[in-house]
């Protein structure tokens, strides 16, 4: 009889241990895939962030490309002289800056902060750089697209400025050349 309580004791712990052991593989198994999961929605996020910033920078170019070559306008709203007047995009008014001679290719640079009154899309800013050569205007737009802004107001103007404090900030930049009379 003490012979068979001892087996069936040894059988309970070995029960005991193949338990514990199944439940570390799964246990194992469960932590590697929310590692992966976790990896992926990050991915994701940083994605939809860059595609925001992409976004912010392409609408830049567009607002700029509108006012310095659009077809409907009587005149380019960025000329190799005067004073440069505020454009209208987004559903914003922007106030332009003429900087001068910023290097040595090009004459007159233009520079102006984009943004939209939708939250969704993120902010620019912009520089336009003009010279004209030979009877032609070269021109180059960069734009400087972000995912997080914030607002700011100075002297009664509100725009919206990159967050640089956000560690989550992304740039994406967009650059356009081109050559016209």
């Amino acid at each position: 009889m003490n012979i068979l309580k001892t087996q069936k004791n040894k059988e309970k712990g070995f029960v005991i241990l193949f338990a514990i052991l199944i439940s570390s593989i799964i246990l194992l198994i469960t932590s590697g895939m929310f590692n992966v999961i976790q990896k992926q929605v990050l991915l994701s996020a940083y994605s939809r962030e860059s595609q925001r910033a992409f976004y912010a920078s392409d609408a830049a170019i567009e607002c700029a490309l509108f006012h310095d070559i659009s077809p409907f306008l009587e005149k380019t709203h960025f000329p190799m002289e005067g004073i440069s007047p505020d454009l209208k995009c987004g559903g914003s008014v922007i106030q332009v800056q003429q900087l001068g001679q910023v290097s040595e290719e090009y004459d007159k640079t233009f520079a102006f902060r984009y943004f939209s009154d939708d939250d969704q899309v993120g902010c620019s800013y912009i520089l336009v750089e003009k010279s004209l050569v030979g009877g032609l205007y070269e021109t180059r737009i960069t734009a400087a697209g972000f995912n997080t802004c914030i607002e700011q107001t100075v002297d009664e103007y509100t725009f919206r400025k990159p967050d640089f404090d956000d560690p989550s900030l992304l740039e994406r930049r967009l650059t356009v050349s081109y050559q016209g009379a």
